[in-house]
């Protein structure tokens, strides 16, 4: 077995953890000590990113990097509804005050834009502006677009191509097929001032050091790898959420021992990501702890390209079959659920799997023997991992239990151990891309909407470029359960359909899918005003400082 705290990939880690902790050491000396960033209306937010999200509207960092780099400081035309912690949030007006498929043509979408809507440099957003947004991504002979930055925003959006302007307040979204799931692909698009990144000399790289939105809080500086202080846009379209906080600081720190000893230390109010062992005594201490239940599976994507061991479908199950998901909730102290399928059981696009995710080591070995490994023989397997951020829970202990789990039935692993900024990359890229092959990548799973949650990830047709299909996975029972989804007309055939389609992914074990996570999060008792949704997302408009 590759012992994960002995290998080369560790070693590397370790002097990364050297950089992160002087990293981290030198943000905590720049906010200093003491309440300073608590008083006069200002909320500190240490996140588990290494640096601030680049603020493009189309922030790196994953969902977290759209949590705190996006949604703060930009809008897109459909949002979340995140004002609840009792049931799963659902989609919004924003930017687009209605939408409805064209009955004309099912490949166009008819969009309402929101009236008096500004960005933050006073210029108006209307269908121009929006129009313009749209060819940033989608048009690669606009002057706006930039490959680096329209790659990673369009992978989000699989059946968008592009929009037209209908009058001053209409645009129309075009689609590469009828597909019903487009609204939630909007949530992605997020929208900048066409007249800011003008006056930047038409450069995203300068506009992300200086940004426009028409989000709830403004950009007054940003120190890279150091802060990003935001402030209250008293101009906000949305009157009923207006932010409570004056300012909003936003601090990188990827070590969870650094979040902690901030929060501690009253240098930050809120952190994100927290170490599960330091919980117990961080609520006697009288930090308000707060879990919930929400559309995460952490899972490593497999692939099935050739060469892989994942490419045969007892490897996948045998693999499944060998994790101690009990184990793994138990050393997360319980901030965690042990998996049933790539969403939990009370979703309504759970269906009926007929494959068990349990704990099997001797069916694993069975499984492994048909396929033509055993002692002298075992499955051998490069996996590409994170250190920390974007969700990724605690994934060096995580690993290590699954790396001592596989090996105990006959599957050995290696890891490459890398930053999450490194990781998103190789995601975006896919299976094919890297020269040293890994044949699995640790990522956790977004499932709060269909698209996201199954299409983009295991469509065949929705490798990269396009989409986010990272192991060339391949179907096609559940790419027609994915049309079947996409062609439905309303709710309950829709999810009949997404049902069936994760059974058959279960059943098929697309994935190495372990736990759901609980998101633990910590603050000050003085924090007023957070409400954690059941969504990857957060609105921190009615967050103070009481």
């Amino acid at each position: 077995m590759t012992d994960l705290s002995q290998s080369p990939s560790a070693a590397a880690l370790s002097r990364r953890h050297v950089l992160i902790g002087g990293a981290a050491a030198g943000v905590l000396a720049t906010l200093g000590s003491g309440t300073a960033f608590a008083a006069d209306g200002k909320v500190t937010i240490a996140m588990s990113l290494g640096d601030v999200p680049r603020l493009w509207a189309g922030p790196d960092g994953g969902f977290e990097g759209l949590r705190f780099g996006g949604y703060t400081v930009f809008d897109a035309l459909v949002g979340w509804d995140l004002s609840s912690a009792d049931k799963p949030s659902t989609l919004a007006p924003a930017l687009a005050e209605s939408w409805s498929m064209d009955p004309a043509d099912p490949k166009r979408w008819i969009v309402k834009l929101r009236r008096g809507a500004t960005f933050h440099d006073g210029t108006p957003f209307d269908a121009d502006a929006a129009v313009w947004n749209f060819a940033s991504v989608f048009d690669d002979k606009a002057p706006q677009y930039l490959a680096q930055r329209a790659l990673g925003i369009r992978s989000r959006l699989p059946s968008v191509k592009g929009a037209e302007k209908i009058d001053a307040t209409t645009i129309a979204v075009l689609t590469h097929a009828e597909d019903s799931l487009v609204p939630y692909q909007l949530t992605f698009l997020l929208f900048a001032s066409p007249a800011k990144f003008a006056a930047l000399g038409s450069d995203w790289m300068k506009f992300a050091a200086e940004p426009a939105g028409t989000g709830p809080f403004k950009v007054v500086k940003l120190e890279p790898r150091v802060r990003l202080q935001l402030a209250r846009n008293d101009a906000y379209w949305d009157k009923a959420r207006l932010a409570k906080a004056a300012t909003l600081v936003l601090v990188p720190i990827p070590d969870g021992t650094a979040r902690v000893a901030a929060l501690r230390a009253a240098q930050v109010d809120f952190i994100e990501s927290v170490p599960p062992d330091t919980i117990p005594s961080l609520k006697s201490a009288g930090v308000a702890v707060t879990m919930n239940i929400y559309p995460h599976t952490w899972i490593w994507y497999l692939s099935t390209l050739p060469g892989s061991a994942f490419g045969d479908k007892r490897v996948r199950q045998a693999a499944n079959l060998a994790i101690d998901r009990a184990g793994i909730v138990e050393m997360l102290n319980g901030t965690a659920i042990a998996a049933e399928g790539m969403v939990p059981r009370s979703s309504p696009w759970f269906g009926t799997p007929s494959f068990v995710l349990k704990y099997d080591p001797a069916a694993a070995k069975t499984l492994l023997a048909e396929a033509g490994y055993g002692p002298g023989k075992p499955a051998r397997a490069k996996i590409l991992i994170a250190n920390s951020g974007g969700g990724q829970m605690q994934p060096l202990p995580m690993n290590e239990a699954i790396q001592q789990n596989l090996s105990a039935v006959g599957i050995e692993v290696e890891y490459q151990v890398v930053d999450f900024l490194t990781l998103f990359t190789a995601y975006r890229n896919g299976a094919k891309a890297p020269a040293d092959n890994p044949v699995a990548l640790n990522l956790s799973l977004p499932t709060q909407d269909p698209t996201s949650g199954f299409v983009r990830c295991f469509d065949s047709a929705l490798t990269a470029p396009r989409g986010t299909n990272w192991g060339h996975y391949a179907n096609p029972a559940v790419d027609a359960a994915f049309k079947e989804a996409q062609l439905a007309r309303d709710t309950a055939a829709r999810d009949g359909a997404l049902a069936k389609a994760h059974a058959l992914l279960v059943d098929d074990c697309a994935a190495l899918m372990v736990v759901h996570d609980r998101n633990p999060r910590a603050m000050s008792a003085k924090l007023k005003g957070f409400v954690q949704p059941q969504n990857w997302f957060a609105d921190f408009t009615p967050v103070s400082m009481g």
